[in-house]
Parts: C-alpha cells; sequence; structure tokens
C-alpha cells in the first residue's frame, strides 16, 4: 500500500488549492413542511452544522443558503416543538434538500420548564456549565451564559454499566459568548456525566454579534486566534501541513509504563524514559476519495505547544501548555481545515482538554494567515502567572478530634489530610505538622509536632491534669506556611470543661451532600457472656450510585457521655480554602524553608581566619542512631533537615577536619513560633452537672476494638521479614524479574535521576545525597559516587533475593534517607541481627537536646478477652480509615447498658469530594 507522504511541492499545491475551509460558491435551497399536515413551516431554521452559514425559511416554508460553502456538510433544520433534522451532504453544485420536521410527543411549557427546581438541579446544573460551557478558571468564563437554562433536564441513569448523569434540553440553548463575538444556539442530542467523565453531542448555530466599537472588536478578534492557537484544530492542520514544529508544536509518543520506575515531574528526566519524541514527517497522512485525509495515529501522544504562555501544572522545568491526544481506532478522519470529521475518534485531555463550548470556533472561521503577530499571547497577565506559581505551593493542614470537647488529663487523638492548591507539588511540600493547644489569651499551653505521611496526619497528646476549664482552641501550621497569609493557618475550637461538666447535647445536623455522595450505614449486634459485640460496615456512593473510595476518619462515642455541639468545623468549610482564587498583593516568600523531618539549624563560627568560608558540618543523633553531613554557607548557616525521631534526642554536631578533630563553635538556632493576631475560634454550648457515677474519661490504655486474629503455625519473624523496622517499601522487584532484568530497566526500576542517583525530592531542586543503601541489614550513608557506584556495579541481579526502593517513604530512615533508600537483601544474607556499629565518640562534638516528634500513643486497640467491658466517652477511633472498594468495616466490644452511640465520619473521596455525617446508632 502506497501511503501519502507529501513533498515540498505537493504542500504548496494543498497551500494554494485547498487549506482553507472555502471553497466555490454553491447554493442549497428547499422547503421545510410538517410531516403529519403537509402544510409549509415559515420561520423554522436551517444551518450547516458548527458554522455561521443559515437562513429561516420564510411564508411558504422556502429557504435558501448560498456562498462559499464546504463540501461536506451536515444540513440542520429545526423548529420549536419539532423533532430536529439532519441530512449529510456532499456538494458538487446547486442542491434542493427538503425537510419534513416531526412534531414533539410532549412538550412542558416555559412555567412547567422554570418550576423544576431543587438543590441537585441547580448542582447538575453548575456541572453542566463546567463541562459544557467553561472550566471555572477560564478566563472566558465570566463572558459566557445559558440564557434559558431551564429547558435542561436531568436524570440519573442506572445500567449493567456504569451508571451516569443524562441530561436532555426541550429547546435548543440559547448561549451568550461576549468573549468570542458569538450568540449561539445548540441543539443538545446527548449529554452524559460519569466518574468525572464526560461527553455531549448536538448541533450548534453561530450567529455573530454586531461588535461596533474598534477597541471590543480587536478584543473579540484577539480572544478568537487565542482559542484556535493551540487548539486540537490547529494541532491537526500542522499535522496535515507538516509544520508542527514552526506552529511551536511538540508531539511526543507515550512510550509503555515500567511499573517499576516511578515517573517524575520533570520534563528533562523523562525524554526517551516516559516519552520519546514525533517528528512531523513521520506522520502517515492520507487522502481519501471524499476531499478528506486520514491521520495514522497509533499511540498515545503528549503535546507540548510554547505559541503562548499558560500555566503548566504538570512539569517543574516546562511554562506551557500540555495536552494528551489519542485515537481509539489508530486513525482519525480531518478535513482541510484540521477539522475532525468525527469528533469521538480523538480523544483529548490536558489543556487541550479544557476547551468547552466556550472556546469553539465555528468551522467556517479563518484565522489569520500568520500568527506570528500573535504568538507568545498570553490570556493570563504576568502577575496572575506570578500568582500561579506562588499558589501553586500552598498547604493547609485540616485536623480532626476522637471529639468535640475534652477535661483535663484526657488523651486527644488527632486526624487529618493536608490541603494542596496543587496536589502534584505534594511530594515536595512539608513532611512535619506542629500543633498548638492555645488558651482563649493567645497564650500556648502547650506544642505537639507530628510528621505528615503522604498527606495524612495522625497523632495524640494528654492534657495537662492541672488544666483549667474555658475556651480553647488548636493551632496547626507547617514551617513552610509561614510563607504564607496567617489565614492559612488551621484552627479548631476544642473546650475543655470541669470534670463535673458536661455539654447539652443539640440535634445532629448533617451538611448536605447534594447527591453528590451517599453514605450509608449497617450494623449487627452480638450478644456474648459479658458484653456486646457489634459491627459496622459503611458504603459510600457517588453520584451515579457506583461504590467509590475515599480516606476518612472514623469516631464511635457514646451518645451519653459524649454530646453533640453546634457550630464546629468541618472539612466542607476547609475545602473552600481551595477557591480562594484572588491574589494578595505581596506575593513575595519568607525564609522559612520546607521541612522533611525534624529540622536544625544553626550558626558555625570559625576559630581562625584561615579556616574555610564554607565548611562540613557533621550532625549525629544518639549514638550513631543517624547522622549527615551538611555544609555551611559563606555566612556560617547551616541547616539538617529530614530526622525522624520522637520525644528528645540527644544531638552531636561539630565541623571537623580530615583527622576527624572539631573547629570552630557551633550555636542551634531557637525554633519560633508565629504570633496570632485574629480572633480565637468558639462555639457555642451550655453545660450542666453530671452525675458523680457517670464521670468517665478517654486516657491511654483505654481498650475497645476487637482484636482480630488467625492462628497459624508458629513462625519466627526476622528483622528481614520486618524490612529491618522499617515498613513497607514504595516498590520491589523479586523473582524471576530480577533474573531477567536488564541494566537499563534495573536503574529505570530504581528511579536514578540524569546525571546523579538521587531518586527522590524531584520538584523543588533540593540537593540531595547518593541513595542510603542497606544490604542486608547493613546500612552504607552518604557515599560518594565512586563508592556507590562500585558497591551497585558488585551485584548480579540473579543472585539477589530482592531490591525494596524507598522514595517518598523514606521519612523513618532519617537524614541518611533523605535522598531515597534502596535495601538489598542476597540469597546468602538472611542476617537475623542488624549489624553492630563501632561505638559513637562525643568527645569532638557539641551536643544539644533537641525535641523530636510528639511520642506516639495509639489508641487502644486489644484487651484480654475474659476482662469486663467499662463505659468510656470513645468507643473506636481510627485516624487514616480507608475504604476497599468502597466499603469500610470495623467491629467494637461494648458495655452491656450502652444503649446510644454516634458514629462519625469525615474525609476526602478519591474524587477530591469533602464529605461529613453523624450517624445515630440505637442498641435494642
Amino acid at each position: 500500500m502506497n501511503l501519502f507522504f507529501p513533498s515540498i511541492r505537493n504542500l504548496l499545491m494543498i497551500i494554494c488549492l485547498g487549506v482553507n475551509f472555502l471553497v466555490n460558491a454553491q447554493t442549497i435551497s428547499g422547503t421545510v413542511k410538517n410531516a403529519k399536515t403537509g402544510e409549509a413551516m415559515p420561520f423554522a431554521n436551517v444551518f450547516i452544522n458548527n458554522t455561521t452559514l443559515g437562513s429561516t425559511t420564510d411564508d411558504e416554508g422556502h429557504y435558501r443558503i448560498s456562498g462559499d460553502l464546504p463540501r461536506n456538510v451536515e444540513l440542520v433544520a429545526s423548529f420549536v416543538g419539532y423533532v430536529t433534522a439532519t441530512k449529510t451532504l456532499n456538494l458538487s453544485g446547486s442542491t434542493t434538500v427538503n425537510f419534513k420536521l416531526e412534531p414533539l410527543e410532549s412538550v412542558l411549557t416555559e412555567v412547567e420548564l422554570k418550576s423544576r427546581r431543587d438543590k441537585k438541579w441547580e448542582r447538575d446544573l453548575r456541572r453542566f456549565k463546567q463541562v459544557f460551557l467553561a472550566l471555572p478558571d477560564d478566563p472566558f468564563a465570566a463572558q459566557l451564559d445559558i440564557k434559558n437554562p431551564w429547558v435542561l433536564d436531568f436524570e440519573t441513569v442506572r445500567q449493567n454499566g456504569p451508571n451516569y448523569v443524562h441530561a436532555t434540553a426541550q429547546e435548543p440553548l440559547q448561549i451568550v459568548n461576549d468573549a468570542l463575538g458569538y450568540d449561539v444556539t445548540y441543539y443538545l442530542k446527548d449529554y452524559r456525566y460519569y466518574h468525572n467523565r464526560s461527553s455531549y453531542v448536538g448541533f450548534v448555530f453561530f450567529d455573530s454579534q454586531e461588535v461596533t466599537d474598534s477597541v471590543e472588536l480587536a478584543k473579540v478578534e484577539t480572544n478568537k486566534v487565542s482559542s484556535y492557537m493551540g487548539s486540537i484544530r490547529h494541532l491537526l492542520k500542522s499535522v496535515l501541513l507538516a509544520n508542527v514544529y514552526e506552529e511551536d508544536f511538540r508531539i511526543f509518543e507515550l512510550l509503555p509504563v515500567d511499573h517499576f520506575r516511578v515517573r517524575t515531574n520533570v520534563f528533562t528526566e523523562e525524554i526517551d524514559k516516559s516519552i520519546r519524541r514525533v517528528f512531523a514527517d513521520s506522520i502517515q497522512r492520507v487522502p481519501l476519495e471524499n476531499g478528506n485525509y486520514r491521520i495514522i495515529w497509533p499511540y498515545d501522544a503528549e503535546i507540548h505547544y510554547s505559541g503562548k504562555s499558560w500555566v503548566n501544572d504538570y512539569y517543574s522545568d516546562i511554562y506551557s501548555s500540555v495536552s494528551w491526544v489519542s485515537a481509539p481506532l489508530g486513525y482519525f478522519d480531518i478535513d482541510r481545515n484540521g477539522i475532525p470529521v468525527v469528533p469521538s475518534q480523538v480523544v483529548m485531555s490536558g489543556y487541550m482538554g479544557r476547551q468547552r463550548m466556550g472556546r469553539f470556533l465555528p468551522h467556517d472561521y479563518v484565522p489569520s494567515k500568520s500568527l506570528d503577530s500573535y504568538r507568545y499571547l498570553t490570556e493570563i497577565d504576568s502577575p496572575q502567572m506570578r500568582f500561579s506559581r506562588w499558589n501553586n505551593l500552598r498547604e493547609k493542614p485540616y485536623v480532626n478530634t476522637n471529639k468535640p470537647y475534652y477535661y483535663p488529663s484526657e488523651t486527644v487523638w488527632l486526624g487529618g489530610q493536608m490541603l494542596y492548591q496543587n496536589k502534584i507539588m505534594s511530594d515536595t511540600l512539608s513532611r512535619v505538622v506542629y500543633m498548638d493547644l492555645m488558651d482563649k489569651d493567645s497564650k500556648i499551653i502547650q506544642s505537639e509536632a507530628f510528621p505528615i505521611k503522604e498527606g495524612k496526619i495522625a497523632g495524640a497528646f494528654v492534657l495537662p491534669n492541672e488544666l483549667k476549664s474555658g475556651d480553647y482552641f488548636l493551632r496547626a501550621y507547617t514551617e513552610w506556611m509561614r510563607n504564607y497569609p496567617e489565614k492559612d493557618i488551621f484552627l479548631r475550637a476544642l473546650p475543655i470543661l470541669k470534670k463535673e461538666e458536661n455539654i447539652q447535647t443539640v440535634a445532629i445536623t448533617n451538611p448536605d451532600l447534594f447527591g453528590d455522595l451517599t453514605i450509608n450505614l449497617t450494623d449487627s449486634l452480638f450478644f456474648r457472656d459479658s458484653y456486646k459485640e457489634m459491627e459496622f460496615q459503611l458504603s459510600l456512593l457517588d453520584e451515579t450510585e457506583e461504590l467509590t473510595d475515599a480516606q476518612f476518619t472514623v469516631s464511635l462515642t457514646d451518645a451519653d457521655l459524649v454530646s453533640t455541639v453546634a457550630d464546629q468545623m468541618i472539612i466542607l468549610n476547609a475545602m473552600e480554602w481551595l477557591d480562594v482564587k484572588d491574589p494578595p498583593k505581596n506575593l513575595t516568600l519568607g525564609n522559612h524553608q520546607i521541612e522533611f523531618g525534624i529540622t536544625i539549624d544553626g550558626q558555625f563560627t570559625r576559630d581562625k581566619k584561615r579556616d574555610p568560608l564554607v565548611n562540613p558540618i557533621t550532625v549525629v543523633r544518639d549514638d550513631l542512631a543517624d547522622y549527615g553531613i551538611v555544609e555551611t554557607d559563606s555566612s556560617g548557616y547551616f541547616r539538617a533537615t529530614g530526622l525522624y525521631f520522637t520525644d528528645t534526642a540527644t544531638i552531636s554536631i561539630a565541623a571537623l577536619d580530615s583527622k576527624q578533630r572539631h573547629y570552630g563553635s557551633i550555636t542551634i538556632n531557637e525554633n519560633s513560633k508565629p504570633l496570632f493576631k485574629g480572633s480565637y475560634p468558639k462555639i457555642n454550648y451550655e453545660t450542666y452537672l453530671r452525675n458523680p457515677d457517670d464521670l468517665r474519661f478517654d486516657v491511654s490504655g483505654d481498650y475497645v476494638l476487637l482484636e482480630e486474629f488467625v492462628k497459624e503455625d508458629d513462625k519466627i519473624e526476622t528483622l528481614e521479614d520486618r524490612n529491618y523496622g522499617y515498613g513497607m517499601a514504595d516498590r520491589e522487584l523479586s523473582g524471576e524479574r530480577l533474573t531477567t532484568i536488564s541494566p537499563e530497566a534495573l536503574a529505570g526500576y530504581l528511579g536514578f535521576k540524569r546525571g546523579g542517583k538521587s531518586i527522590g525530592n524531584y520538584n523543588f531542586g533540593l540537593k540531595a545525597s547518593n541513595p542510603l543503601l542497606i544490604i542486608d541489614g547493613a546500612q552504607y550513608p552518604f557515599l560518594e559516587n565512586e563508592q556507590f557506584d562500585q558497591i551497585m556495579s558488585s551485584f548480579i541481579p540473579a543472585e539477589l533475593e530482592s531490591i525494596k526502593v524507598y522514595t517518598f517513604n523514606s521519612a523513618s530512615f532519617g537524614m541518611a534517607g533523605f535522598g531515597g533508600v534502596i535495601m538489598i537483601t542476597t540469597k546468602k544474607g538472611n542476617r537475623f541481627d542488624a549489624t553492630e556499629q563501632t561505638a559513637f565518640n562525643s568527645s569532638e562534638f557539641q551536643q544539644f537536646k533537641i525535641r523530636g516528634f510528639s511520642r506516639e500513643i495509639p489508641f487502644p486497640d486489644s484487651y484480654e478477652s475474659d476482662q469486663a467491658v467499662e463505659s468510656k466517652p470513645t468507643l473506636y477511633w481510627d485516624a487514616n480509615a480507608e475504604t476497599d472498594k468502597g466499603l469500610y468495616s470495623f467491629k467494637v466490644k461494648i458495655p452491656q447498658a450502652l444503649k446510644r452511640m454516634n458514629l462519625r465520619v469525615e474525609g476526602l473521596t478519591k474524587d477530591g469530594l469533602a464529605f461529613e455525617k453523624t450517624f445515630e446508632v440505637v442498641v435494642k
């Protein structure tokens, strides 16, 4: 088969003879009549789909469309109250086309349509506008409107496959697009929304607005050009003419996914690893007999367009738009203007997938012959661009507690998650969150620090026994957040009561989730000898009533001991922070840096003038439990981050010369606290005196959770089985895969970055050491490149038991694991004990007591089987609950006398939808 590869001469012929939409003058005429009565239909609309070309019938039902028409057209005839009719034509001269329109069986009146209002319809309409018109952050969104939204009707369709939301319209949608200067009539044929995917099909007619003001006219024309530049139509036309590079496009083929390699968001790291350049002259273009062209597109492609500025959230080193284009059939057909003949043949996402009807240009729109004058056009001004980059690194904690109020000496259990303005950057941001308990005078009562693990927060602390009753609040923040407005800091009211008091309960009011999410609870009660046992199952269903996964906190409390309160902070309120788009006046970041663990910074002072300006500082925790080497800057300042320990540790610090003797002196900077300037959060409540017999408190060592286990043959678990105490790896390579993997594939599996060995912290340009090697339990930290290469090259993969890699899950390795961890187990190793290390000599070091993370206080999860079950305020708490295929289950033992419980869940679905709900559970 001879494929079409246009030569320069052929390209010139294409350019000269038919690149533009317009061809020879044509005429289409005919009549529109009622299919049942045969009567003529005056004032019916007849138009060529997706164009500005159309006409209206006269008193006798005649219409006429003439001018420079395209060769292949879809002609549409419509009249309110009648079924819209279409005919596909291949024009070759004057053509007669007659229509007979069928009346609709039933048509709601405008009054009936306008009366169909409810919260679900309003929610469906908001989503429809985002899917159909424009995304909320599109600069054109404010200039778009649907004049008759009441004609829309929504329903949830349930079928054997995925459920979906379906929309119909009794009349054409009347759309005003002031950005592009069109009044648009859209005949909706089908609209579907399911699982954050959507599709819509219809007929559309564009009527150009009369814009007389020259300034407005120029703005409209600029908007049209801007919508064309970087669009799928612009791309495909440049593919047809083989001038992709000249039109500022770059096409990359997506390579097969390597499941043993973590994809980065650094463009230069991904070339020839996950993407490969495609050149325009290698793309096959086949001319068809009907005048269209078939583009052979056998791969998923990533498209970069640099012709205009656009905020890119995908790559950290690319500052223009990125799109993805695929063809399910391996090809798609386009006309001479690059317009897909069958739109469903092209699947788009990224920047091109953003374009909705608000960006859609009529097919007869002819862009400027030269786009050079519009090159590097920006729809976002430079202040907005700077704000976007500043905003991309914003984070905020949301923290929930096991109950809404407490008593002195009780344990407060915490759970929550970090919210990110740009989740792609989350692997770069903080791993430490600080928590302050403050009184109404803004005095800090106690301070805690908790690790952030994969964006989740969990921990606990004990309230002082001498704490006076009153209004207190929790303040949560990261060190990095101190560069941003104070309003980003999280605050939660935390009343402390006298031990003989309780709060008057209020009725439970659950927030309306508007049908986006349904949370169901089922429970079963079992009677035992001295206690009752209950099993709970939660199921979460999305707007299409399909099971959906989520991460959340679960709190089960005795309703007679823990009252419900009003006006407490919930995650739905916190999510409003993500929608704040107004940039502040000052976008300058301060000196507060991102922390990847417990951080120590200080000042090195030289003894002698001949000492170097930049000095290596050795930091050692306890007796070589962790250590690292950092460098000062020229002023003597140094900073070590990534330490991971609880309570207080002895940190030894010194500048050592080649003979391991110290020189100079070290001072450590005290950790500062942000000033509190605002008003503290407070909830309204009334108290009453409790019966002395009802005094119950949540303290460490309580019991509740039913421990489930399966007894198997006794097996000695080695340190190796437990990954030497370091938890689950991010990825693992073992078995037959190790015997067949190539060196290149192994390097990709390990995730080595080009030009170095670091395998973590891609986004922020942090300087990290080579990965920590752990070989059969023995650690080899802070290796130089030559040492690292020598050790790694000494292994034959077939002789290894396994290779495990820790990247973003490497916090527990301390500073040594900041650049990632590679854990290798050899077939001859199988160590049961960790390698003994040389005793640490601290005589050359200055020593400091440094506080680490707050000590772990796990919620009680087991007890003796024959132990009586006592009444406790909190019966169950899970700070890191996750569903499995939309379901979450747990069991709990409860006292015989327990009558009522409240089960509260709060969190985010996998699609980022916030939810909170409290169930009242009656124990029968």
